[in-house]
């Protein structure tokens, strides 16, 4: 288990972490999560041992990071890159060396995972003859060729059409039920929703909400409606702080306070237009984002 407590980090008078705690299990996805400059991609660093905290701890295993641990992870950084003039084979054979592997089981390794994303007929190539999204399949490979029982991901999904979002997130739960420890740090709101079990939310540099994603959910105080489009939506302004939200597919969605009882609005709404269908559901994860992180303009 990765135990990170009450880090700080500052560089100058710019605080970038501030008391940040969380925890991220085996056999489990973790989301770390937070607008561009909130501190994400340093506590990333601290976690890797790559920068020193000011105050605060991070443990694997119940013991410190070194050098020799930090070794075991994987880490796949925003900032892509690979080496231009090497084959892709070669590198991930270097890649794969600098983990301690041994060049035998290195190489069934790397052909392992060059057929399960379809880049056997690649790995004699430079990176300059693949497509970007086949240059970002090879440095997922590279992460997870040794592999780690603790692995970070930042911004995995950048560049991946559809089709290849859904094989790097078949790939990670491959890895979660192999027991590996998924850190994960993304913008795609709904990628993340899909395999996080646990996140945390940083704003500038603080955690905003920290804990298991289904529990956040279920002790939401606001309710959402999604329900049949009706001609008049005007029945909402009978109801304090219920707001509307018009969709495309036939359907509205509605945003009320826990004061208002969703048997009030159904009433309501049948009492404006025919209703097939009326449902409760609970809050998205980017419902939540939205919540808690303020607009950049709105900030004190």
């Amino acid at each position: 288990m990765l135990e990170v407590r009450d880090i700080s980090k500052s560089f100058g008078v710019t605080q970038a972490v501030s008391d940040l705690s969380f925890t991220a299990q085996p056999g489990a996805v973790f989301g770390l999560l937070g607008p561009n400059g909130a501190g994400k991609t340093t506590t990333i660093r601290i976690v890797l041992d790559i920068l020193q905290p000011e105050r605060g701890s991070v443990a694997w295993q119940g013991k410190p990071i070194d050098a020799d641990v930090r070794r075991t992870f994987g880490y796949l950084p925003e900032e892509r890159g690979l080496y231009p003039q090497m084959k892709i084979a070669d590198q991930l054979l270097y890649f794969a060396r600098l983990h301690g592997m041994q060049r035998a089981d290195a190489k069934q390794r790397i052909d392992e995972l060059a057929h399960s994303f379809s880049l056997t007929e690649n790995l004699g190539k430079k990176p300059a003859e693949l497509s970007k999204g086949n240059q970002q399949k090879v440095q997922f490979i590279a992460s997870v060729l040794h592999r780690p029982p603790l692995l970070v991901l930042d911004e995995p999904f950048s560049g991946f059409d559809p089709i290849n979002v859904e094989i790097l997130k078949d790939a990670i739960r491959d890895l979660v039920r192999a027991g590996t420890a998924v850190m994960l740090s993304s913008h795609r709101m709904e990628q993340v929703e899909e395999l996080t079990k646990d996140i945390c939310i940083i704003d500038r540099s603080r955690a905003v909400v920290s804990g298991n994603l289904a529990q956040i959910k279920r002790s939401w105080p606001d309710r959402f409606i999604r329900m049949t489009a009706v001609p008049d939506t005007s029945f909402v302004n009978k109801f304090s702080g219920v707001s509307i939200a018009p969709s495309t597919d036939g359907y509205i969605n509605l945003k009320a306070p826990p004061n208002v009882a969703p048997a009030e609005l159904l009433r309501a709404a049948i009492a404006a237009g025919p209703v097939d269908h009326f449902e409760v559901v609970e809050p998205s994860l980017n419902d939540i984002y939205l919540h808690y992180v303020q607009p950049e303009e709105s900030a004190a």
